[in-house]
């Protein structure tokens, strides 16, 4: 990436990372159901990633910008206050997303087990009704020998579907709407630094492709085309180059020292939210997934973030 500007290589990057739903929905076309264990390790290895690289990076390269033209105490509190923005910013987004889903998915999805865990286990309602294979639907117990069992079942099927579909619809935008902190982190990490944000694009890549999958598996199961999941699937992930997009009006080239400050302050809120509000409860919530590997897979991706880090120290001139 040597031959593109800055702005260039981390829309690059942030493209690349939201492209990666593309990969998991493509993964609708030969299974049925998420791998929970992979879920959630990949959830907490991302979110130690971002929450690393938030609190020691991002929040210190927001109060350096702040530094030029302020003092000490001046820039440090703004850059709080950023950080406190972004966090306020992703509470109220966080807030409409999930009133929205108690409104159209209702108790019945919340007994389910949440979002995604309704229509992705095995054993799911989803699956009860037949819905994992569109053209395998069975009737009900009740009505066989019913002369309207077909038609019974047919309306039935309709119903699961479009409630699949409201739920998908639901996924989707959660996701949509976290994935674009995470591609205004991906694009300023990057600006400022490509080592920084490679490996934040890396762990960011690595948990869409999972996320992609949950999109596009309760669009299947709504559906019974697989090309709508995918391309469905797909699309999810390019709220990461809008958020890069966002991200570029006020991070660019022209932009003011106080700009950036800002922005980097409101990213490392907003994705310190995402982890905290989103990703960690997710991971710690997947049936059958103990605690110490969803412990270990978050400081697993700290880890890498901080190697990172530190060979970019090293490489820097003394």
């Amino acid at each position: 990436m040597s031959s593109l500007s800055p702005g260039q290589a981390a829309f690059a990057m942030s493209l690349c990372a939201g492209l990666s739903t593309g990969i998991g929905a493509l993964f609708v076309c030969v299974t049925t159901s998420l791998n929970r264990t992979l879920l959630a390790c990949t959830m907490s290895f991302s979110a130690g990633v971002m929450i690393y690289v938030s609190l020691v990076e991002v929040i210190a390269i927001s109060d350096e910008y702040f530094l030029e033209g302020h003092s000490k105490a001046a820039a440090y509190s703004l850059a709080t206050l950023s950080f406190f923005g972004g966090v306020a910013v992703m509470a109220v987004v966080d807030k409409c997303v999930h009133s929205v889903f108690d409104a159209v998915v209702g108790k019945a999805g919340a007994e389910a087990g949440g979002t995604l865990a309704a229509v992705t286990r095995p054993g799911s309602h989803a699956e009860e009704q037949g819905l994992c294979d569109p053209e395998g639907a069975r009737l009900p117990e009740d009505v066989h020998g019913d002369e309207d069992a077909a038609a019974i079942l047919a309306v039935a099927g309709i119903e699961e579907r479009r409630r699949l579909l409201a739920m998908a619809a639901v996924v989707s935008a959660a996701i949509v709407l976290h994935n674009i902190p995470e591609g205004m982190a991906t694009y300023v990490a990057s600006f400022h630094s490509i080592s920084a944000g490679l490996p934040l694009a890396m762990a960011i890549a690595i948990h869409n492709i999972p996320e992609g999958l949950a999109v596009a598996m309760p669009v299947y199961h709504g559906t019974g085309s697989r090309v709508r999941a995918v391309l469905l699937g797909t699309l999810s992930g390019f709220a990461e180059p809008f958020g890069a997009l966002l991200a570029s009006l006020v991070a660019n080239d022209h932009s003011s020292k106080g700009a950036f400050g800002g922005m980097f302050g409101l990213t490392a809120g907003m994705m310190t939210f995402v982890c905290i509000s989103e990703l960690l409860p997710a991971a710690y919530g997947e049936e059958g997934v103990s605690r110490g590997m969803v412990v270990g897979a978050f400081f697993g991706g700290a880890a890498v973030m901080a190697t990172s880090l530190i060979a970019e120290k090293y490489a820097m001139p003394s």
